[in-house]
This record gives C-alpha cells, structure tokens and sequence, in this order.
C-alpha cells in the first residue's frame, strides 16, 4: 500500500515540475474557477492529516491545517510531497486509529487503520488527479500526463484484461 501512495505522489511530483506557479495558481472556469494549486493542497493536506494524527491515533481530516502556500506554489507543494513519501516508507500499516468524521446532522467517531486510511487518501487522491487531468488537458496542453493519471487502479486493471481478450 505503501508502494501505492508513493506512486502517485511521484505522479503529482512530475506533474508540478511541468507548471509554473502561476498556471497551478490560476482560477480555471473549467473546474468552477478552483485551481489546480487548490486540488494540490487538498490532497497533501489529507496525507498529512494523517501522518500527524498517526502521533496521538486519532485522525479528523475535517480538522486539518490549511496551508495556502501549498496551494500557491509548486516548489513548496513539491518538498511536502517529497517528504511524505519518505514518511510513508517506515509505517506500521496495523496501527489502530480512532477516525473522527463530520456529517450535515452529526459527528462520529470510527476505528480504522493506518493501512485503510492509507488506501482511503489513496482512492482520494486519485479522484482529485482526475479533476486535476481535466483541467490540465483544458488549460495546458503542453503539460503531459500520464494516460493513468487520475484513472481507478481497479480501472487500469479492467482496461487492460479488456485489451488481452
């Protein structure tokens, strides 16, 4: 799982290699005038939330920590990615968590694992590569994006057994 994440954190490296900051800064009408900066953010954002909350066992991603320079600059978006892969390379994936969530009528508290979190931010991150693929392909078709850039592993795989048969 582990392997995973890292992967796809390298994927995001590669692809802010490719922007300036104003490009990642820019309001794009295509996802309702969001930035790619702002996907960024939200996404490093979750993984660490749970870094952090892996400290004390508790992990509320409703509560994490904004941080707009990760939303305004690559550079800094770049070395936060960086150092939760090297993070993610030493975890215990058994470790129990209490995981607190938000909902419109209530607040709930869950047991998890730092190994299905791990796939949760996963999944989640993904999700927002597909956001973001959109509006690089919209806005700035000189940037190149892998073909499984923000596509569901479960996605890749049925894709290609389609391929084989």
């Amino acid at each position: 799982m582990n392997h995973s994440n890292i992967a796809v954190l390298k994927q995001l490296n590669d692809l802010l290699h490719q922007l300036s900051d104003a490009e990642y800064a820019k309001p794009l009408p295509i996802i309702s005038k969001n930035t790619i900066g702002k996907h960024v953010r939200h996404i490093l954002e979750f993984y660490t939330c749970l870094l952090e909350g892996i400290e004390n066992k508790s992990v509320d991603y409703d509560a994490r920590k904004r941080n707009l320079e990760l939303e305004n600059y690559t550079g800094k978006a770049g070395e936060t990615s960086n150092f939760i892969a090297e993070t993610l390379l030493n975890l215990d994936k058994k470790t129990e968590l209490e995981l607190f969530a938000t909902l419109p009528h209530d607040r709930i508290k869950l047991t998890s694992t730092v190994e299905r979190e791990l796939l949760y931010v996963l999944e989640h991150t993904i999700h927002h590569f597909a956001i973001i693929k959109i509006a690089v392909k919209n806005e700035f078709p000189q940037v190149k994006v892998a073909d499984e850039f923000g596509v569901a592993y479960a996605t890749l795989q049925h894709q290609e057994e389609t391929i084989k048969n």
